[in-house]
């Protein structure tokens, strides 16, 4: 098994990031990274480039999107289900994610206490707690590793960890656009060859570090 770096929560023109698809790619070429998740808003419509330039410059893409709801936001991996993100309620979101999930895709929390502001708002988690026992991750840390919030879900995580819900712990960057601050990646445990599939494996089965760029731990799996 090697641990590659990957980045799990990332936005392009085709919702309200600055990168294009191709520059995304190079973006996490220069930085490093053996792969991304593409996870606009409420769309795959970038996807399928990214896809493409992601084989041009070898950087694994891995289709997602971000379930961008008043209630919270989800980001889903893997392109299988092609759930309508307009269906998703504070009712039905357990049931959502189960047939997310019976297609082939992961479902992660993101950014659980993020305060809202007018665009994509709804960023603080406001689902059930149910929720808990069908997501496959945690977003502990999200972008500056230095924002308070993140004192926050890293407690919390520990705490549902400690309650006996399986979470994989993940980093994510929210990557809209290259910004200053000190951002960390996920590494994920995958055992074979470096795919979507296998990628997708070692979130369910929580082969997953938080660490910087550098490799240094900041949150174990």
């Amino acid at each position: 098994m090697k641990y590659y770096p990957f980045e799990l929560h990332c936005h392009t023109c085709h919702s309200d990031g600055s990168f294009t698809p191709e520059e995304l790619i190079l973006a996490a070429k220069q930085r490093g990274l053996s792969g991304i998740a593409l996870t606009d808003h409420n769309t795959a419509a970038g996807v399928k480039e990214a896809v493409e330039y992601g084989k041009k410059y070898g950087v694994l893409v891995i289709p997602g999107i971000e379930w961008t709801t008043f209630y919270g936001h989800i980001t889903v991996l893997g392109g299988h289900s092609g759930i309508n993100w307009t269906t998703v309620t504070k009712e039905n979101v357990v049931e959502k994610i189960k047939e997310a999930q019976a297609a082939g895709d992961i479902a992660i929390l993101a950014h659980a206490y993020r305060v809202g502001y007018p665009v994509c708002t709804g960023g603080m988690n406001e689902f059930p707690q149910e929720i808990f026992s069908v997501l496959n991750g945690y977003e502990a840390v999200s972008e500056d590793i230095s924002r308070p919030t993140n004192r926050r879900q890293i407690a919390e995580y520990e705490r549902l960890k400690k309650e006996g819900y399986r979470l994989a712990a993940v980093y994510g960057r929210d990557w809209h656009r290259n910004s200053k601050g000190d951002f960390a990646v996920t590494r994920l445990g995958i055992t074979g060859d470096l795919n979507v599939e296998n990628a997708l494996d070692a979130i369910r089965s929580g082969r997953t570090q938080i660490t910087d760029i550098d490799g240094n731990l900041l949150l174990p799996e």
